[in-house]
């Protein structure tokens, strides 16, 4: 199927022509991407590219963090499509991301698409066995998280970087989640390696409220919750565990700034 991907595309093929020749070939809908990873010799079924090996690391911590809040596990089984994606409206969140999944899988770091209708940027991957990876109970995955320090402040990174939200002074951190024993877990990661006291988690918003996001209204499915890291331990966090988005960033220095910080 490869070999013949590349054999329609030096006849001149255009990407939806070789999709639809390689459906009635093969009977497998490729995804455009796919083909012109192949094509481009970004990655192949032959080679290294975008292969998997469950080794922990930074960056896999860092991507099981994100993948516990903003990002998210997308399937299409009849066309072999097992995508991991994230979608969000900082530029250098995505990119973090990108550059995350992409040592992981061993290839280049991906395209960042922007949305035509919203303020967010996306990035997409394909890998079956990281898709499965991720898709196991979270139980299974925490050999990988707290494998070594790096690992712990890295999966908090991006379940903060996902789940976080620090006020305009600068001074409240908190994050938010629906499933109440993650929280948990994050609050029991920071306090034993990090020294990091939080409370919580207390009630945020209840089931059944409604949710604007990307234009569109939602009604919870289920109550949120939220975590607090403690004021005077903030600084601790950022100088620790720190953040990606610059716009939270920028909150906490102001507040240095402003000398009114313990």
């Amino acid at each position: 199927m490869f070999e013949e991907v590349l054999r329609l595309r030096k006849r001149l093929y255009l990407y939806h022509e070789i999709v639809d020749q390689i459906h009635r070939d093969f009977g497998v809908e490729l995804a455009k991407e796919t083909i012109s990873n192949w094509v481009r010799g970004v990655s192949s079924p032959l080679n290294a590219g975008h292969q998997f090996k469950q080794e922990p690391s930074p960056e896999l911590a860092y991507i099981i963090g994100v993948q516990t809040g903003d990002g998210f596990l997308n399937e299409k089984r009849r066309g072999y499509q097992y995508r991991i994606r994230l979608r969000a409206v900082d530029v250098e969140f995505v990119e973090a991301f990108n550059q995350a999944v992409a040592k992981v899988l061993r290839c280049r770091p991906h395209r960042l698409w922007k949305s035509n209708t919203s303020r967010e940027t996306e990035v997409e991957f394909g890998s079956y066995l990281l898709h499965k990876f991720l898709s196991q109970p979270f139980i299974k995955l925490k050999v990988f998280i707290e494998h070594c320090r790096d690992c712990i402040a890295a999966f908090i990174k991006g379940f903060f970087d996902s789940e976080g939200s620090i006020d305009p002074s600068g001074r409240a951190l908190t994050a938010s989640n629906t499933d109440i024993e993650l929280l948990r877990y994050v609050q029991h990661l920071l306090m034993t390696h990090f020294g990091i006291e939080t409370t919580g988690p207390r009630l945020g918003t209840r089931k059944g409220s409604i949710l604007i996001r990307r234009g569109r209204r939602y009604v919870r499915k289920a109550d949120c919750y939220c975590i607090y890291v403690k004021r005077a331990y903030v600084k601790h966090f950022f100088s620790e565990i720190g953040l990606t988005i610059e716009r939270k960033i920028a909150r906490f220095e102001k507040s240095l700034s402003s000398k009114g910080y313990p």
